[in-house]
């Protein structure tokens, strides 16, 4: 019931911003990112590939809203017999602060909040594995650099964090991004 709440209320305050008069004449984007993960969690160090969906609307020369999924994969890691498997994806939106250096180039960095959801299992040297699940609501942010090829189509680095139930999650993308 919080996943579809969060999905709603996203939803909701995306179209809300699409259909606001100010945000007709403003930059509108949809990107789709791959890259890779990783999760720190009691001296377990995970990585793998990873992927995001995301859209936004910037209103500003600097400053932008966005929304995005997040996936990171399903990650496996071996510690002398102890065996970490997770699973992790986010659900999030952020502001987003832009500083253009150049016509063609960008920095941002945004903060904003996630809904999140991890299934994690831990198995000692081969006996029962013990697993839990958790998910909640955290504070995120993130860096990136934008360059802009052309008016329709950008392309984009970036590095994500949330807080979440392990150490650190991290999340580094390559993105194309389509304005319209």
């Amino acid at each position: 019931m919080r996943v579809l709440s969060t999905v709603v209320l996203s939803a909701s305050f995306l179209a809300g911003l699409l259909v606001s008069p100010a945000v007709f004449a403003a930059d509108k984007y949809i990107g789709v990112g791959l890259g890779i993960s990783e999760i720190e969690d009691s001296g377990f160090d995970s990585i793998g590939g990873a992927f995001k969906f995301f859209g936004g609307v910037r209103m500003h020369k600097h400053f932008a809203v966005e929304a995005a999924y997040m996936n990171f994969g399903k990650l496996e890691e071996d510690f002398f017999g102890i065996r970490g498997e997770y699973d992790l994806w986010e659900l999030g939106a952020w502001a987003k602060g832009i500083l253009p250096v150049h016509p063609q180039f960008g920095l941002f960095a945004k903060a904003g909040l996630v809904h999140w959801k991890l299934d994690a299992t831990r198995t000692l040297f081969g006996f029962a594995p013990s697993s839990w699940s958790a998910n909640g609501n955290d504070f995120a942010w993130g860096l990136g650099a934008a360059f802009n090829a052309s008016a329709k189509f950008s392309v984009q680095l970036e590095y994500d964090q949330a807080n979440v139930d392990v150490d650190k999650a991290t999340l580094w993308t390559a993105s194309g991004v389509f304005h319209f």
